[in-house]
């Protein structure tokens, strides 16, 4: 039924003409907006139009007034100038240049080795560390020859029992599949949800977890490359899984890793402002544990890439936060800083 005294015909106009206005708004921010003039997007229209404007702007100007003052940037100044894929960079350097994995032993155990301190200065030609293990995994059984020597104490179930609980637990995809969907990407939502994070508010907050999020997976896929482990729907044609199967190895699972490192560093800020109730705690691991099984319901994973890949999130997480809040890591203790002063209530 219609609008009481409403004219349909007029509003239905009024509907299109407004869906055209958008559409033409869109398409001048397309052509004339800052993504243009960033250069994300091509435009020889905004580069011309710019260019005439410089030459009427400037005319009977030259030479101007440069500032020839020798200007020294400060660290913290240099970070909040530097663009954030930028800061991203440095963050990933600093985490990643200590580090060295282990996997010539044994093809079903690996271990990740960080330097333990840096040499002390001054630079020289020959110079020596120490390295301590921050993180092991061991092959999982259903991936295990079954007369392996370590069989029996491998982690996990059999094959058989691993698959038959993929399959049963495909029953929970109706429930499950907006969270699969939406979990694809960083699920930055669900975490703010428990922590009313707002971009506003704490930028650095979610720029320290997309940091870890991503460390988690440079770590991981190195795991992963080592075990080269095949997916559910490669072993049984009964899984079909709802997304894409991911083009790499199945242990650990990524999200696993991710989303429990990434919980753990939220509640080091938070613990560091005497925040982190044991409520919020309790959320953020249960938030961790379903993220990273949706992945099993969705038929991606076998449960025990789950359960191991909570164990390297763990294990990462104590080599992160101690990195982080080292000051002679210099671009992420600074971020580091940055979202501990976010937290303060008032």
């Amino acid at each position: 039924m219609g609008i009481p005294f409403g004219n349909e015909s007029a509003e239905s106009a009024e509907s299109a003409e407004s869906a055209e206005s958008a559409e033409s708004a869109e398409s001048a921010e397309s052509a004339s907006g800052l993504a243009a003039y960033s250069g994300l997007r091509t435009s020889p229209f905004l580069a011309r139009a710019l260019w005439t404007t410089q030459g009427e702007l400037t005319r009977g100007l030259y030479g101007g007034s440069p500032d020839l003052d020798h200007h020294e940037l400060t660290s913290d100044a240099a970070m909040r100038r530097w663009a954030r894929d930028v800061r991203g960079r440095l963050y990933a350097f600093e985490l990643l240049s200590g580090l060295y994995f282990d996997d010539k032993a044994d093809k079903n155990s690996a271990v990740l080795w960080a330097l333990d301190g840096a040499p002390a200065p001054p630079m020289t030609a020959s110079r020596s560390a120490q390295f301590k293990a921050i993180a092991a995994l061991e092959r999982p059984k259903y991936d295990r020859d079954t007369t392996d020597s370590g069989y029996a104490t491998a982690p996990g179930d059999t094959l058989s029992n691993e698959l038959a609980r993929v399959i049963k637990l495909a029953a929970l995809r109706e429930d499950r599949m907006a969270e699969i969907l939406t979990q694809v990407t960083i699920p930055y939502a669900f975490f703010a949800m428990v922590l009313n994070l707002q971009p506003g508010r704490h930028r650095y907050t979610l720029e320290l977890m997309t940091t870890a999020y991503e460390f988690a997976s440079y770590v991981g896929q190195r795991f992963k490359h080592h075990f080269r482990v095949i997916r559910p729907a490669d072993r049984s044609s009964l899984v079909q899984p709802i997304l894409e199967t991911p083009a790499h190895s199945s242990y650990p699972a990524g999200h696993a890793v991710q989303a429990h490192l990434a919980r753990r560093v939220l509640v080091a800020i938070l613990s560091e402002q005497s925040l982190a109730t044991a409520e919020i705690k309790s959320q953020l691991k249960a938030l961790a544990k379903r993220i990273a099984f949706n992945r099993v319901v969705a038929g991606l994973h076998y449960k025990t890439d789950i359960h191991q890949g909570q164990s390297l999130g763990n294990q990462l997480a104590k080599y992160f936060i101690a990195k982080a809040s080292d000051p002679t890591d210099l671009a992420l203790y600074w971020l580091w800083q940055q979202a501990l002063e976010e937290w303060p209530l008032i």
